[in-house]
């Protein structure tokens, strides 16, 4: 069986590294696996390239043609697509909202395709209903890479609801480019020091208040709280951004990294009587369950230097879960990288394996 991939976002660094892995990997290679990959298509923002044959990615630049939307990639799958033998998995590898929300929903109501996304806006940002309808098949829709880069979040969750596993907590760390700051800042460095270099290496977004806000981190914990079967949105997460709230006013980048060592002080006060204590800075979310209601809350944590959270260092992630089966004293819990362009590439295509409807191997 011949699994067909379509990938929007194709010339994005994600996108690249994935189509990139996928061939020198050798999952096109017949030899290697039963079940081997072909690129039916690639998109960008504006052109798209197809063969029912295969292609490859430069030919996206040599050898395409403009298209109007999301819909006119849909309807040329419908029309092009041959199934003898075969499936069609789109991969989405944008940043976009709801027109992909509305894409992703499209697919999986009007045809038989799959989906692996990276993009967690259409299973953050709908309605529950929606992202209800979205999963309800994990081998049509697979999103574990919407947080953690694809570690062993998202299909945790998804396991533990089967099994009837009762769930009392998940708390983590899942911003690599706030862990690093909160790290360096426990070395004794200046607040404003980390964020200029950190963007400078590109850790953070070009504006690093976007990953300040913790926005990002509240989709993550949104995403996990609703794959542990809890119908919650952005309105139910306490949002405490990393800065206070004053520095998230209109003013442009460059005016914002002129002034942010007005926080540096800020920042040892709370960094040097967490150390007195004992307890290490953290941004974490959490969610607990009480009385059988989610409570989540997203922010700037003390932490025990010795646990799981406080032991974590720069960029990496770390998701700790507490069930019936792993109490408080022996917890379930992945570190692992947050971000990187391989290990996400990599993750999709862990997840498209799960996609598959007879996967074999060859012994």
């Amino acid at each position: 069986m011949i699994q067909d991939l379509f990938i929007i976002g194709a010339t994005g660094n994600v996108g690249i590294t994935l189509a990139s892995q996928i061939l020198k990997k050798g999952d096109t290679d017949a030899s290697i696996h039963y079940d081997p990959t072909r690129l039916f298509g690639l998109a960008s923002s504006k052109k798209r390239v197809f063969s029912p044959d295969g292609v490859f990615p430069d030919q996206l630049e040599t050898n395409s043609s403009e298209y109007g939307s999301l819909d006119d990639l849909l309807e040329l799958a419908k029309r092009e697509y041959k199934s003898n033998r075969s499936t069609l998995v789109f991969v989405d590898v944008t940043a976009l909202n709801e027109p992909m929300t509305e894409f992703h929903l499209k697919v999986i109501r009007d045809t038989p395709y799959g989906i692996v996304t990276a993009n967690k806006n259409p299973v953050a940002l709908s309605d529950y209903a929606v992202f209800q309808e979205l999963t309800r098949h994990p081998r049509r829709y697979g999103y574990r890479c919407s947080v953690m880069a694809g570690a062993e979040s998202v299909t945790f969750l998804q396991d533990l609801r089967d099994l009837n596993d009762r769930l009392h907590s998940i708390e983590g760390c899942f911003s690599g480019t706030n862990g690093y700051i909160a790290t360096e800042l426990e070395k004794g460095r200046k607040f404003s020091e980390i964020v200029i270099e950190a963007r400078k290496k590109g850790y953070t977004e070009p504006d690093p208040r976007d990953d300040l806000s913790g926005l990002d981190v509240a989709r993550k914990i949104i995403v996990l709280a609703r794959t542990a079967g809890y119908g919650v949105g952005i309105e139910n997460v306490v949002l405490n951004p990393f800065i206070p709230r004053e520095y998230f006013s209109g003013e442009d980048v460059s005016s914002f990294l002129n002034r942010i060592n007005e926080l540096d002080e800020y920042f040892k006060e709370i960094v040097a009587k967490a150390k007195e204590n004992g307890l290490s800075l953290r941004y974490v979310a959490r969610m607990d369950i009480i009385d059988g209601e989610p409570k989540i809350e997203v922010g700037l944590k003390e932490v025990p230097e010795k646990s799981p959270l406080g032991r974590l260092e720069g960029t990496l992630n770390k998701f700790v879960v507490i069930t019936d089966a792993y109490p408080e004293k022996s917890p379930y819990s992945v570190e692992a990288p947050g971000a990187g362009l391989e290990v996400t590439a990599r993750n999709i295509r862990r997840d498209l394996l799960y996609l598959l409807p007879e996967r074999e191997n060859i012994l």
